[in-house]
C-alpha cells in the first residue's frame, strides 16, 4: 500500500507538528511506501497534494490536521477519488469524532488501512456567489457564524474553549435575522437566531448540534433556533454539549436533499468562512471514501 501523508503543522496551535512527527516515526519504521507533504502554506500543500495525486498512484491520503485542513483538501479527495484517513490534530476534530477516530491510539489509526475497508459517505455541496464548495460536517449561519468568526480570530485562546468564550462574548449583542429557508421545495420564512445544515453531528469540539445527523443516509438535517432573548439562549447552550437541546420548544428540525437559505448573514462550513447568503446546499451521495472505527 502506498500512502500520501499530508501534515498541517499549524493545526491545533502546533499539535499538527507533534502528531506529524509521530506519524513520520511510524512510517520510517515500517515497510510501507509513503510520501510526506508538509507545505510552507495552505496553497503550497494543496498544490503538492494535487500534483502527487496525479502522478503518484497512491492508495490513500492520510490527513494529519484539523477540520479546516480536511475542508481544504476535500475537493482533491473528491477529484482524485482517493480514500481518506484522518489523524486528528486540530482544535475541534469534529470530523474525526463523527468517524469514531477521535481519542483512538495513533498506532491503531495508522494500521486501519491494513485491516479495514474504507466506508463511502455523503458530501454536502454549497453553491454560493463565489462558486461551489464541499463540506463534511456542519454549515452554520446567523449566531453560529458570528461565533465562528470571533473564535477564529482569537490569537491567544486555543482549543475548543474558544468557542464557548466566543458565545459568551457575542450573545449579548446578537439579534435575530429574517431567514428564508427552503427544504426540498417547502419554504419557511421566519426570524431565527441561527440555521445549521448538518451532514455530521457536531462542531466546536464535540458540541452535538444535530445528534441525529448521519453522513450516509442521503439526507441533510436542518436545525433552526427561533428568536429568543440572550438569557434564554445561554440557558439552552450548555445542553448542546449533550444533544439534549433537540427537545427544546424553540429548536426545530427539518430534513431533505436540497436546502436553500437566504438572509443578511454569513455562512461557515467545517468552521471555515464560505461567504454571504444566499446559498444552496445539495448532497452528493457516497461522495468520498473514509476510514472509520
Amino acid at each position: 500500500m502506498k500512502a500520501l501523508i499530508a501534515i498541517n503543522p499549524k493545526s491545533g496551535g502546533g499539535k499538527g507538528a507533534s502528531v506529524g512527527a509521530k506519524v513520520r516515526s511510524f512510517f520510517s519504521k515500517s515497510s510501507l511506501e509513503y510520501t510526506i507533504v508538509e507545505g510552507t502554506s495552505r496553497d503550497d500543500s494543496l498544490t503538492q497534494i494535487d500534483a502527487l495525486c496525479q502522478t503518484g498512484g497512491f492508495d490513500l491520503l492520510i490527513c494529519v490536521g484539523g477540520d479546516g485542513f480536511i475542508h481544504d483538501i476535500l475537493p482533491l479527495v473528491m477529484d482524485h477519488k482517493i480514500p481518506l484517513l484522518v489523524i486528528p490534530a486540530g482544535t475541534g476534530n469534529d470530523f474525526a469524532r463523527t468517524l469514531g477516530l477521535f481519542g483512538a491510539k495513533l498506532d491503531l489509526l495508522l494500521n486501519l488501512p491494513s485491516v479495514a475497508t474504507p466506508k463511502e459517505i455523503d458530501v454536502a455541496m454549497i453553491k454560493h456567489s463565489g462558486g461551489e464548495d464541499p463540506y463534511v460536517q456542519i454549515l452554520s449561519t446567523g449566531f453560529d457564524s458570528v461565533v465562528n468568526e470571533r473564535a477564529n480570530n482569537f490569537k491567544v485562546i486555543k482549543g475548543s474553549i474558544k468557542y464557548v468564550i466566543a458565545v459568551l462574548l457575542e450573545v449579548w449583542r446578537f439579534r435575530a435575522i429574517n431567514f428564508e429557508i427552503t427544504v426540498d421545495g417547502q419554504k419557511v420564512i421566519q426570524k431565527a437566531m441561527l440555521v445549521c445544515v448538518a451532514n455530521g453531528q457536531s462542531y466546536g469540539g464535540g458540541m452535538k448540534v444535530v445528534p441525529q445527523a448521519q453522513n450516509d443516509d442521503g439526507l441533510l438535517n436542518v436545525m433552526v433556533v427561533d428568536r429568543v432573548n440572550p438569557f434564554r439562549l445561554l440557558a439552552v447552550f450548555p445542553r448542546v454539549f449533550f444533544g439534549t437541546h433537540i427537545n427544546h420548544p424553540k429548536v426545530h428540525f427539518y430534513s431533505g436533499a436540497k436546502i436553500q437559505i437566504s438572509g443578511e448573514t454569513q455562512a461557515f462550513a467545517d468552521g471555515e468562512k464560505i461567504g454571504q447568503l444566499p446559498i444552496e446546499i445539495s448532497l452528493l451521495d457516497r461522495g468520498i471514501k473514509v476510514y472509520t472505527l
